[in-house]
C-alpha cells in the first residue's frame, strides 16, 4: 500500500471536458479550499485596489476614502481570488481551449462582480460615495475579463497553479510571467497569421473585426469615452475610435508575426 503524507495534497483530477469540470466541483467543494490559490490572491489584490484608490481619487473623494475604498477591495480581491484561481485551474486542461475560455469569462467575473456590487455598493452607501461605486466596478468588470483569460493561458502552461506536481514558487513563476505575458499577447497574432497562411481568410477577416469591437467596448467602459482626441479636440478620422485602433494595432502584430515566421522558416530550410 502506498503511503500517503498528511502533507501531500491530492491533485485536482483531470478534466478534459467542461461537465467532467464541474462534476469534479461539485463533487468535492473542498477543492475551493485546498487548492485556494495563493498566487493570485495576492496579484489580484495588488492590481484592483489602485482601481478603487484612483477612481475615487478623480471623483474629488478625500484621500482616506480613497484608501478605504482601496483596502475594501483588496481584502474581498485577496479573498475571492485565491478562490477563483482555484476554480480556473479546475478548467485548465478542458479540451477545446475556447469551451473553458468562454466559460470562465463568463462564470469568474459573474460571481465575483455580484459580491463585489453588494459589498461596494454598501461601502458607497456607508461613505456617502455611491456616485464612485459604479465607475469604479466597471473598470473592475474590464480587469477581471483579462484577467481571468490571462489566468487560463498562464495556468494552461503550468504558471500561477497550486499544489499540483508542476507548480513552482511563486518567486520562479514571478521570473517567468514575461515570457508568458509576450505569449499572451503575440497568441492573437499569431492565430490570425496562421489563418492567413492556410486561406482562411474570413475567418481572420472576422477575428480582427471582433477584436475591434472587442477593443472598443473594453476601453469606452475604462475611459468613459467612446473616442479620443489630441491638440485640444482635434480629432484623426475613424481612428479616433479604440476600436479602429485596436484593429490597426493588431493587423501591425500579424504582420510583424508574418514576417516573423517566414525568416525563421527560411533560417530553418538554410540549415537542412
Amino acid at each position: 500500500m502506498k503511503e500517503i503524507s498528511l502533507e501531500e495534497v491530492p491533485e485536482i483530477p483531470v478534466s478534459h471536458t467542461i461537465g467532467e469540470a464541474v462534476r469534479v466541483l461539485w463533487n468535492d467543494p473542498s477543492l475551493f479550499i485546498r487548492y485556494w490559490n495563493y498566487k493570485g490572491a495576492i496579484f489580484s489584490g495588488i492590481l484592483r485596489a489602485p482601481i478603487f484608490f484612483g477612481t475615487y481619487l478623480i471623483g474629488k473623494e478625500a484621500l482616506r476614502l480613497a484608501l478605504l475604498a482601496a483596502l475594501v477591495q483588496f481584502v474581498f480581491r485577496f479573498f475571492f481570488a485565491g478562490i477563483s484561481g482555484a476554480l480556473i485551474q479546475a478548467f485548465r486542461k478542458v479540451e477545446p481551449a475556447w469551451k473553458a475560455l468562454l466559460t470562465i469569462m463568463v462564470l469568474v467575473p459573474t460571481v465575483s462582480h455580484l459580491f463585489e456590487f453588494v459589498l461596494q455598493s454598501g461601502f458607497g452607501y456607508l461613505t456617502a460615495t455611491q456616485d464612485q461605486t459604479s465607475g469604479a466596478i466597471l473598470r473592475s468588470i474590464c480587469v477581471s475579463i483579462i484577467s481571468a483569460l490571462f489566468t487560463l493561458f498562464a495556468m494552461r502552461r503550468g504558471v500561477m497553479i497550486v499544489g499540483e506536481a508542476e507548480s513552482k514558487s511563486l518567486i520562479s513563476d514571478i521570473s517567468r510571467l514575461p515570457l508568458v505575458i509576450f505569449h499572451f499577447l503575440a497568441f492573437i497574432p499569431n492565430e490570425v497569421s496562421y489563418m492567413l497562411r492556410r486561406g482562411a481568410y474570413l475567418a481572420a477577416v472576422l477575428v480582427v473585426a471582433g477584436f475591434g469591437i472587442f477593443s472598443q467596448l473594453l476601453i469606452w467602459a475604462v475611459t468613459n469615452k467612446p473616442s479620443w482626441t489630441h491638440s485640444n479636440g482635434q480629432e484623426v478620422f475613424l481612428a479616433k475610435y479604440w476600436g479602429v485602433d485596436g484593429m490597426i494595432l493588431l493587423i501591425i502584430a500579424v504582420i510583424i508575426s508574418s514576417v516573423v515566421f517566414q525568416a525563421q522558416r527560411l533560417k530553418r530550410k538554410e540549415h537542412q
